[in-house]
């Protein structure tokens, strides 16, 4: 029964990284496209568009790399993990491995929250928080602290890690 709520969670939380990632990458098409044709035909300014870039392009990064974490398809040298694999020094360096990875997003996202929590500055064209491009380091350093715990946690069960 917690598993299925999990997995459902897990799963759930997927496919709104992926929407989210979607949105801002069609959004960002559209922006940039937008504006190098304005700069051919002058018809509407878009001096605004630096910050709804950015902003996007932190969001759609941030977003994409949660959901590679998630499903464990970011690049990985995996020379050395594949020799072993299936041999207790296989599972222990597959512990030590994400051990060094939750380490990363610890610091990651306290320094992120950190960022996010010192901003005071705003957008030169809407006058928006820097809050807005900054909050999407500790959330989604959050988000992979708890997929690497959950890694973790199936390896020192010994269950293999599999991409999702």
């Amino acid at each position: 029964m917690k598993g299925d709520f999990f997995q459902k969670m897990d799963g759930a939380l997927g496919v709104a990284m992926r929407w989210i990632g979607i949105f801002c990458m069609m959004a960002l098409w559209g922006i940039i496209t937008v504006t190098v044709l304005s700069r051919v035909v002058p018809i509407v300014s878009m001096g605004w568009s630096d910050e709804i870039v950015e902003l996007l392009f932190a969001w759609m990064v941030f977003l994409g790399a949660a959901e590679l974490c998630r499903q464990r398809k970011h690049f990985t040298v995996d020379l050395i993990p594949n020799i072993l694999a299936g041999t207790k020094k296989g599972y222990a360096l597959g512990i030590v491995i994400q051990l060094l990875a939750l380490v990363f997003l610890l610091v990651f996202t306290y320094q992120g929250g950190k960022v996010t929590t010192l901003a005071t500055d705003r957008s030169p064209y809407f006058e928006l928080s820097r809050v807005f491009w900054y909050a999407c380091m500790p959330l989604t350093g959050l988000i992979m602290t708890g997929f690497t715990i959950r890694n973790t946690w199936r390896l020192i069960r010994g269950k293999p890690l599999q991409h999702e």
